[in-house]
């Protein structure tokens, strides 16, 4: 009986601390006199996230409560505190003038366990800034440029299997579009990165589209992944892993085949992987161990497929419900490919401004992550303020919000191409848009991005036409659970050859 009251006091007492810890870290905006709304004691201000509401809408809306209340905001994300900032001058200060006491993600990684998880989109301090000096190289306007035959092939490929696909198949229910730019996107970010054909347009079941469904979702639940960045030593000490295992095997294992057959045959390619070979220095501090070019290729690749291939998707779904943009974007495309000879090239594709203008709005209206993070690495007076920004605190810039403000961008809802002329975006905030984040740790490969959504559109745009099928999701849903924005069921349309 002793013992059981003994642990019956243990039980109860850790439960006690607890409850008092996380009551003292939700009294944190409170004691310090900012504006926040009250904390649920475990969901923070995330009570409905993935129960009714996506973290886009969650967050859009406390960014319009509290927009013009002041220069940021308290918000709780579960157990962890941040400061989302509402100011578009303050957005500039902590992205570019300030940078240097915001260079920090936050991002909890595993080097030891979770080895690819250590890539440049989590890596903080001195060690980002090392890999990053030693990655932007990679793409200059030289090898993008070198590196765009093998994307305008796989976008001849993508014409030919839509082709097919309409000559062979009962289109009703009309053309599985997302799916079929994931199988696009794969296929040049796996040349791109890796020199490999993936093959994945003309099989979806290839191995490399089963990896890709598995990267689109945590490993664990939203609250778990918050504990591990609030706690990330700890969960360090647990060996909790980041990465899917079975994703995190596959890079491994292809990397290390693809370098070891290389090394054994000298063989020279252009593309991210042998960039990163030959920043290998054996003998060195500063050589790049094979888990080290594992992370980095990893993180070219997730990023690169998944992003772009949501800016495609949304993109063909607004054309086809805007046909007069589509038909601009079409004239564009097909006169300016006349003027190169009838060949999409580099100087072609950059002459594109109307269809770049259709990307950017895409990617305002569909911000592909709702905000972007920072961590602050010193006490932070802010101007204008009596308020800091404690050391170690997250900074969230809610860039899906400032996307849909209304003050900021008239009838948010409408997809209107026009909002990016020269002379539009001039007149507007640098922090407006933020597509590619700013600053230091703006995204290192957004020319390569773009021009492979380019060339993508450009190429099935010339060829076919694409309007709503009675499958079309009208207004569009988003998936609640994808790390990324996804659309709830698919983006279906009608497709027809021109």
């Amino acid at each position: 009986m002793e013992l059981i009251r003994i642990l019956v006091y243990f039980i109860f007492g850790s439960f006690l601390l607890i409850y008092l810890a996380l009551k003292r870290n939700n009294s944190y905006f409170s004691k310090r006199g900012i504006l926040h709304d009250k904390p649920e004691l475990f969901y923070g201000n995330l009570k409905e996230f993935t129960r009714s509401k996506t973290l886009y809408q969650i967050i859009r809306e406390y960014y319009m409560k509290y927009k013009g209340s002041g220069r940021f905001v308290g918000i709780y994300l579960y157990m962890r505190k941040a400061m989302m900032l509402l100011d578009l001058d303050l957005i500039q200060d902590i992205l570019v003038k300030d940078f240097g006491n915001f260079t920090d993600h936050g991002h909890y990684y595993n080097e030891k366990d979770d080895p690819i998880s250590a890539h440049l989109v989590n890596l903080d301090g001195i060690r980002w800034k090392t890999m990053r000096a030693k990655l932007t190289p990679a793409f200059t306007s030289g090898k993008i440029k070198f590196m765009l035959t093998s994307v305008v092939d796989i976008a001849n490929q993508l014409v030919n299997v839509l082709e097919e696909t309409l000559s062979s198949t009962n289109m009703d229910d009309g053309v599985h579009c997302d799916d079929l730019m994931v199988r696009y996107t794969t296929d040049v970010t796996g040349s791109g990165v890796f020199g490999l054909k993936c093959n994945s347009l003309r099989n979806p079941n290839c191995e490399f589209i089963a990896i890709t469904k598995k990267l689109c979702y945590y490993r664990h639940s939203w609250p778990i992944v918050a504990l591990m960045t609030l706690f990330p030593n700890l969960f360090r000490k647990l060996k909790f892993k980041y990465i899917n295992e079975e994703v995190s095997q596959f890079f491994l294992r292809v990397v290390r085949e693809t370098v070891e057959f290389r090394d054994r045959t000298s063989e020279q390619r252009k593309d991210f992987l042998n960039i990163l070979m030959e920043l290998r220095k054996p003998n060195t501090v500063d050589n790049l161990t094979i888990d080290e070019i594992t992370a980095q290729a990893f993180a070219f690749f997730a990023a690169g497929y998944e992003t772009s291939a949501s800016a495609l998707s949304f993109c063909l779904y607004e054309l086809a419900l805007n046909q007069d943009i589509q038909d601009k974007a079409r004239r564009e495309i097909t006169e300016t490919i006349a003027r190169h000879d009838g060949k999409l090239t580099y100087e072609a594709v950059n002459e594109m401004k109307y269809l770049l203008q259709v990307m950017h709005e895409t990617m305002r209206m569909y911000s592909i992550v709702p905000f972007l993070v920072r961590k602050t690495a010193e006490d932070y007076i802010v101007s204008n303020t009596n308020h800091v920004i404690e050391k170690g605190t997250t900074v969230i810039i809610p860039m899906d919000a400032i996307h849909h403000d209304p003050d900021i961008y008239p009838n948010p809802e409408q997809f209107d191409p026009e909002r990016f002329t020269k002379t539009e975006v001039e007149n507007r905030h640098p922090m407006a848009w933020l597509g590619f984040s700013r600053g230091g740790r703006a995204c290192i490969g957004s020319r390569y991005a773009e021009f492979q959504v380019l060339i993508g559109l450009s190429s099935l745009l010339k060829n076919f036409r694409f309007s709503p099928s009675h499958k079309t999701q009208i207004p569009m849903k988003f998936n609640m659970y994808k790390m990324c924005r996804g659309p709830e069921k698919g983006v279906y349309l009608k497709v027809e050859k021109l």
